[in-house]
Parts: C-alpha cells; sequence; structure tokens
C-alpha cells in the first residue's frame, strides 16, 4: 500500500506540487533529499522508517503485527497453547515475506489442498489492505478519487447468502474480536449488517469520516461502477453454477479491468488487490487458467529483468500463486515426519494421463535412500514429493489425494480418453484398408450459410467416395449397407454432422469371460463423414443446407439411409422435414446418456472403428470431460463434432442390421490391395451436383 514516491511524484527539492498542502510540500522537500543522500550512499532509506508519514496518520502495522497483536487480529490468529491453534506457522512465513506493507502484489491465487484456510487467508490479507487504508490521512487522494468518493473492498460469492455464509461472515466474527475495528473503525458486532455493507468510520485529520466499505455481492452488478481496491473471490462456491468457470471468469474479468481502469497510474504499481481463494479439488479450469496467466506474466518478468542493465532497478512481484499441500500447511502437527522419514514421488502433468506413483523411497529433499529402484518419470512429467504417511491413501486413489492432499489440480484426469492412442491407431488403420477422406484439401470447417449458394457437397472430394455402376451412382465403400447419422444443431457456434455404417465384423481375441479366455466377432462401424460446420461472415448456419445434404445423399448419390437422429436443440422442424421425405428419424441427446460416449471409447479401445481424420473431433475428444450425468467439454471449448460421432456410432452399434453382421464368421472389411485394385477397374463416372435444385452435373474420373 506505501506509495511508490519515486514513481508517483517529482522528487525534485524545491518543485512545488500543488496536489500537496504547504506541510505535506515541505516534508515531501525534506523526504527527498533524505532519499537522494541516501541513493548516494547505498543504503535504503525505508529503513529508517520515514516514508510513511508522508500518506500515514501515524504509522500502520506490518501484516505480522496484524495478524498477531490483540489489538488488530490477534486475538482470533494469535497461537495460545491449550487455548488456540492461531495461524498455522506456514501460511505465517509465506504471507509476511510476500506481502508486507511495501508489497507490491495486486493479483494472486491462494489454492491448494482440502482444510488449509484458503478463504480465512484471502480474508485476513483483504482486512489487512482495508486496515491499512484507514491508516492513511486522505485515502481518496491517495488513490486518485473525488473528496467524497467510496473507497470500497469486496467479497464476490454465488449468492449473498453463500458469502455471508463463509467469506463475508468471516470477516465479521474477526471484526468483532479486533479492538481496532471495534474502536476506530465502529465495527458493530451487535448489527446484521443484512445489506452486506460495512462502513469503516475512522474519523480522518480533516474531520471527515474515511467513507471505506467492505461489502459483499455475488454478480457483475454489486461492483459495477464501485470504486473497488480490494476484492475476494471465492471460487469454490461457484461450483454450483450451471456454467461455474464462465460465470467466475467473466466476474474475475470484470474486476480486473475495472481495477486496471481506476487505479493504474504508473507502470508496475496498482494500489489495489484482487484475490481468488480456490482448492485444487474443484477441478477449476477457470482458477487454473489465471494461474497459467499469472505464472506465464511472472516469466516473462524473470526475462525482462534478466535483459536489463547492471544498476536498472529489477521489476518486482507483482502476482502470485500460493499452492499449498496439506503436509506443508500442517507440517508443524503431523506426527512421525521427521527429518528421516521416507517420501514418495508422484507424477502428474502429462496430456491426458492419470497421475501414478513412481517406484522408490526419497529423503524430503528429494535425496534417494540407497538400496531401493527409483524409477523416473516420463519425460515432460512433472512430480511431487509426498510423505510415507500419505502412501496407502495415494495407493487407493493417486488423482484424488494429489487434489486433497497435495493441491494440485490434475488436468488429465476425468478425461473420456485417457490418451489418444487408440484414435490414432483407428487412423492408421483405416488408411492401411483405404477409408478415404471425403473433404477437400485443406478443407476443416464447411462455412454453410445463406450469405452465399454453397452447399456441403460443394467442399466434398466426390471422386473419393462415390462411384458409377452401369447407369447409378453408389458410394464406392460398401454400397448396400444401411447409412447411420446425427446431427448437433447449431446456428452461430459450431454444427457437427457424422455419417457411418456397419462395415462388417472382425475377430477380437484374448477376451475373459467367468475366468476362461474366449474370442468373438465384434461389429467395426466406417464413417463415411465426419463434417464440422461453422456460420458464414455474416450469417447463420443455414439448417436447410443441411437437410438437403441428406436428401442429396439419398437421391442422386445412392446411399440407403437406416436412422438419421440429432439433439434436442432446434430439430423439431429439420426431423420432421426429413420424416416428410420417408427418412427414419429420432431424438438423440448426448447429454442425457453417458453410454452413447462410452460406446464410442469402447470402439476405439477395441480399434473397432474406421474413420478419416478431422482435426476438430480429435481436438475436442482429447478435452472431453467426464462429469456427474455427461460428458463434456471444458470452457471455451466445444463437442459438436465429437457429439455427431458419437452419435453416429450409437445409432449403428444399436441398429437391427447388426444381427446379421454379428453372425458372419468372417470378416467383411476391405484390405489395402482390393481397394487398390477396385479404384484400376473404374470407370469415368458423372457425378450430380446439384446447385437450384437437381438439375446440374458435374463429370470426371473418379
Amino acid at each position: 500500500m506505501r506509495q511508490v514516491l519515486t514513481g508517483e511524484r517529482n522528487i525534485t527539492p524545491g518543485v512545488r506540487d500543488t496536489s500537496l498542502t504547504p506541510l505535506e510540500q515541505q516534508r515531501f522537500n525534506e523526504l527527498a533529499v533524505l532519499m537522494r543522500t541516501a541513493a548516494k550512499e547505498g543504503k535504503n532509506l525505508d529503513q529508517d522508517e520515514e516514508l510513511w508519514r508522508l500518506d500515514y496518520i501515524k504509522k500502520p502495522p506490518d501484516l505480522e503485527n496484524f495478524i498477531l497483536e490483540d489489538y488488530y487480529l490477534g486475538r482470533t490468529w494469535r497461537p495460545i497453547p491449550g487455548e488456540n491453534e492461531g495461524i498455522w506457522p506456514a501460511w505465517m512465513d509465506q504471507l509476511c515475506h510476500a506481502l508486507n506493507i511495501n508489497s507490491k502484489i495486486h493479483n494472486m491465487v491462494i489454492t491448494g489442498s482440502l482444510g488449509i484456510g484458503k478463504t480465512a487467508m484471502m480474508v485476513t490479507l483483504l482486512l489487512y489492505r482495508m486496515c491499512i487504508a484507514t491508516f492513511l490521512k486522505n485515502p481518496q487522494h491517495f488513490f486518485g478519487l473525488n473528496r467524497n468518493s467510496n473507497i470500497v473492498y469486496n467479497l464476490l460469492s454465488v449468492t449473498k447468502e453463500q458469502v455471508k455464509d463463509t467469506a463475508f461472515g468471516m470477516a465479521m466474527m474477526y471484526m468483532s474480536d479486533s479492538p481496532y475495528f471495534l474502536e476506530i473503525c465502529r465495527y458493530n458486532p451487535e448489527l446484521d449488517y443484512s445489506g452486506y455493507r460495512i462502513p469503516m468510520e475512522n474519523t480522518l485529520p480533516d474531520g471527515r469520516l474515511s467513507r471505506i466499505w467492505l461489502t459483499a455481492g455475488s454478480k457483475g452488478q454489486h461492483v459495477l461502477g464501485k470504486n473497488l481496491v480490494g476484492i475476494g473471490l471465492d471460487e469454490g462456491n461457484f461450483r454450483l453454477e450451471k456454467d461455474p468457470d464462465l460465470k467466475a471468469y467473466e466476474l474475475y474479468d470484470q474486476v480486473r479491468t475495472r481495477i486496471a481502469n481506476r487505479f493504474q497510474k504508473i507502470e508496475g504499481y496498482l494500489p489495489a488487490i484482487s484475490i481468488i481463494a480456490s482448492s485444487a479439488q474443484d477441478e477449476s479450469s477457470f482458477t487454473e487458467k489465471i494461474v497459467g496467466e499469472i505464472e506465464e506474466h511472472n516469466r516473462q518478468r524473470d526475462i525482462e529483468n534478466r535483459t536489463l542493465p547492471p544498476g536498472v532497478e529489477q521489476k518486482p512481484v507483482t502476482q502470485i500463486v500460493f499452492r499449498n499441500s496439506v503436509y506443508k500447511i500442517k507440517r508443524h502437527v503431523l506426527t512421525g515426519i521427521g527429518p528421516d522419514h521416507h517420501w514418495f514421488r508422484v507424477a502428474y502433468g502429462l496430456k491426458n494421463m492419470e497421475p501414478f506413483i513412481l517406484s522408490g523411497w526419497y529423503l524430503e529433499d528429494g535425496t534417494p535412500i540407497l538400496d531401493e529402484t527409483h524409477e523416473e518419470p516420463p519425460s515432460g512429467a512433472k512430480t511431487e514429493l509426498v510423505p510415507k504417511f500419505y502412501w496407502e491413501a495415494f495407493r487407493r486413489n493417486c488423482k484424488n489425494q494429489l487434489q486433497n492432499l497435495s493441491g494440485i489440480s490434475c488436468g488429465g484426469a476425468h478425461r473420456l480418453f485417457p490418451n489418444l492412442v487408440d484414435i490414432e491407431h483407428c487412423l492408421q488403420v483405416s488408411i492401411t484398408e483405404g477409408v478415404p477422406s471425403p473433404v477437400q484439401p485443406g478443407v476443416s470447417r464447411l462455412p454453410i450459410s445463406s450469405e452465399d449458394s454453397k452447399n456441403i457437397w460443394d467442399y466434398l472430394n466426390h471422386k473419393t467416395f462415390l462411384t458409377r455402376v452401369a447407369s447409378r451412382i453408389q458410394p464406392i465403400r460398401h454400397p448396400q449397407n444401411k447409412r447411420y447419422a446425427h446431427i448437433d444443431l447449431a446456428t452461430q457456434s459450431l454444427a457437427g454432422v457424422a455419417i457411418c455404417h456397419l462395415a462388417g465384423s472382425q475377430l477380437v481375441e484374448g477376451l475373459v469371460r467367468d475366468g476362461e479366455p474366449f474370442s468373438e466377432y465384434r461389429l467395426v462401424v466406417e464413417y463415411d463423414f465426419i463434417l464440422t460446420i461453422c456460420a458464414g461472415q455474416n450469417k447463420p448456419i443455414n439448417i436447410g443446407k443441411i437437410q438437403k445434404f441428406f436428401f442429396w445423399l439419398r437421391n442422386m448419390c445412392g446411399y440407403q439411409f437406416g436412422l438419421i437422429t440429432a439433439d434436442m436443440w432446434q430439430s423439431e422442424m429439420p426431423l420432421q422435414e426429413l420424416e416428410a421425405q420417408q427418412f427414419e428419424v429420432d431424438k438423440l441427446s448426448i447429454d442425457r446418456d453417458k453410454s452413447v460416449y462410452t460406446a464410442w471409447r469402447a470402439g476405439f479401445e477395441e480399434h473397432r472403428i474406421r474413420l478419416h481424420r478431422n482435426e476438430q473431433m480429435i481436438r475436442e475428444a482429447e478435452n472431453l470431460l467426464e462429469m456427474d450425468k455427461k460428458f463434456d467439454h471444458p470452457p471455451d471449448g466445444s463437442k459438436d463434432t465429437t457429439d455427431a460421432a458419437a452419435g453416429a456410432y450409437f445409432n449403428a452399434v444399436n441398429s437391427t442390421e447388426k444381427l446379421s453382421m454379428t453372425g458372419m464368421n468372417a470378416p467383411t472389411l476391405y484390405t489395402g490391395q482390393q481397394v487398390q485394385d477396385y479404384e484400376k477397374e473404374k470407370p469415368p463416372v458423372e457425378i450430380p451436383i446439384p446447385k437450384k435444385g437437381y438439375d446440374r452435373t458435374k463429370v470426371f474420373n473418379a
């Protein structure tokens, strides 16, 4: 909170600063002389305890005194053997080192394991910043505000009721036990403060009240228009929201933008603070996104500092992340973890891979204990040293304990696909068996809207999937087999269309049933189309053109359809149109039935899926997360193409046609040689390309 005088004011002696009173100007000139003299002598003027006099009524407490002295929060946090556990030493060391009165930190995340007091530390830090503000001679002038402006510190949660049960209620308890807040700030513990607004009624030297407030809120309008110089966001409470990460990030973004716009006067100094408290157990993409942003900011700061010439002041730390494990924060109360205690390593952080225990025992500093096998982590993995005290818990569920005890969010956890090995294997087998890509080279998303005359078939390479036999146009691959489709509809974002068919069966060996090995033929599903559709530059996706694609495939290209399904959103009308044209249709909600995705995953795991590469589908599959009732995409992600692909597969493997396929005693798959031989024999073909109606054709060698 202490102002950085060299960055905010002219320190040349004798130069008048019209924003200061005559007494302040005199004192300021004296300080300027002292600062220049101290700089020449290589001294730190701040150690002479003079700078506070310019801005403060009296010297404010440092963070340690604020936490431990009974006059402030000592009655809450001062450890008393047998009476009060108080603040844990690890928290005391970390907070006092990074967030004392001279700290320039304006953005921080407090995360980690369960039960280590993250919200309590957030509230304590916010009260400390607010306390320091009440020591200012002229807080409005200090923050660059008008004389009678309110200065607001806010605690945010999902609802106002929720925040009172957590952070705001915690702050009220702390202040009710603090003589400073009771006597100087006139906090009244008898009041309910049902409006979630607590005034700090300390008197300034000119007789005014400080107009500093502690408030609570749950929505953007609760901070809109306010002079917000401190905010605490208890992110864990946002887990109850329909889209919690988006909700929390919108609030965070609004707050950070408002703070910077109002109080950022010079580079590197922002006299305000935002604090996020979040448990790693929340699997919070929002919190981890902010952590990543802070870590990247600090990485860039370190790079810039290394390039500064000698003698130039290094850029300070302004953003910080506290990520703590229970065995770090509560080390002082954990019995049996001494200097000779054994520790083990947990590997984590690999994309789409669950964390796991590495073999071998270590000392706390990472020194291997001899006569043990020490397993090296996979390339790119991070590791965490954990006390042997928790070995059994980690052995039972490594991922959960890494979150609950170590405080580390596992980005690879709860994935539909632990890795992409099976999908890539199916892609390679598909290439060997000659499965074509129907999309023209270089096309990844198909812009299908009413702003031009292009249809889906205009983006396809017809000779890869169509041929002419006698006078008929038909699919090259398995032309007599029925096709099964699913449409994931949208207008402004992305839509997905997938069409597949049963390609036959293959022998799967090495299976076990009732303890006995066996083998059986299982269905192979081959995709004809996996398409990602987007809106045009100015107009939304044209659902009518998606319908026309199915008419074209059946009426002009010889495709036979078994079933077409669509999700619940906006599907009533297009399904009715298709049904009126004698297609078998139904609704299928991927979000209401986990078995759609689990069946799709099993198809890949057993290598029974043939497909062409669709990068959008692969990216979506890579990031699919398992929730309580469905598989979903992370914030800022999508799953339109995977929904379409999984839905089409589900329709195929649950069709009545599968009965004849699974009864076969031999596979009916194309081999690469068969495809090559067939390609040589194909005659030139005339493929119909309807534009306006079905009246045009395009001639080429298929």
